[in-house]
């Protein structure tokens, strides 16, 4: 087997020249199809994830639709004769090993827990692939979306927080708080002093008094004891007229400039100011 691994890396292995955009650029992380499929020319894209055909979970699924697929398999990798491959800190680290013993050149994107990070990744992809014009624009695009939210907001911060199957939440250092917040809502759970994702009890979240519930269902339509959670009548009364809103997966997963759709949806869902009567009488 080492042999095999040696035979291959002289024949395929590519030695890229610093300043030179990849031609053949593989991704093995569904994060890192995402920035590929939003960034690359598509001649420069050789092949993505499986997992990036996802709806439920890949912003890009319609696009990685025209492209080769693979399972992170160091066979089908050497296969595809990469030039770069992108992975992220949850792609297969043997697999990357491999790689690079054999003179690939692997680039792993960092997780993003903020905006700053996601403009940073953004950046990041951009200029691995020859593209940085393109992400300059991704990036632009991104934060005039997200200014014009925060134009609108105005100064009153609604309380609400992400609720999951078996109590799950987000604090500080996630996405969702951070897609909060820039939507103007206050975040609970990050108030409750819970950082990263972590569960709340149902108790507290009936003391913390919400006033929205937000979600984000993985896979709609399925049915488990877990998610049936979900329909307690706790919460119905706690959110009285104002149900769990979902708020798509996909735009969570992944940092990127998705987070402008949530930020929007979640900024759509704030209540409306009630309009203040005049107190005097017209004559």
């Amino acid at each position: 087997m080492r042999f095999f691994y040696l035979l291959i890396s002289s024949l395929f292995a590519i030695s890229v020249q610093a300043g030179d955009p990849p031609t053949r650029v593989v991704s093995i992380n569904l994060c890192s199809d995402q920035l590929l499929l939003m960034l690359a020319r598509p001649e420069q894209i050789a092949s993505v994830s499986r997992l990036s055909l996802e709806p439920n979970s890949s912003y890009m699924a319609s696009s990685a639709a025209n492209y080769p697929v693979n399972d992170a398999k160091i066979e089908q990798l050497l296969s595809l004769n990469p030039d770069l491959v992108l992975a992220s800190e949850y792609s297969p680290h043997p697999v990357i090993g491999i790689l690079r013993h054999l003179g690939y050149r692997v680039e792993t994107l960092p997780l993003c827990t903020d905006l700053e990070d996601i403009r940073r990744n953004i950046r990041y992809a951009a200029g691995l692939l020859g593209a940085g014009d393109r992400g300059e624009k991704l990036v632009a695009e991104m934060d005039r979306r997200l200014q014009r939210v925060a134009l609108g907001s105005g100064k009153a911060r609604p309380s609400a927080l992400f609720y999951q199957p078996r109590g799950y939440t987000s604090g500080l250092e996630t996405l969702q708080h951070e897609a909060l917040i820039l939507a103007g809502w206050r975040n609970l759970s990050a108030e409750h002093g819970i950082r990263g994702y972590g569960a709340i009890d149902l108790e507290t979240l009936l003391l913390a008094n919400p006033q929205q519930l937000f979600s984000s269902a993985y896979a709609p339509g399925t049915d488990s004891l877990a998610q049936r959670q979900m329909g307690h009548p706790a919460l119905h009364w706690i959110t009285r007229d104002r149900p769990i809103i979902n708020i798509p997966y996909k735009f969570w997963i992944c940092g990127g400039p998705m987070i402008a759709d949530a930020v929007e949806a979640l900024a759509e869902a704030r209540p409306q100011p009630v309009p203040q009567v005049s107190g005097k009488t017209r004559r």
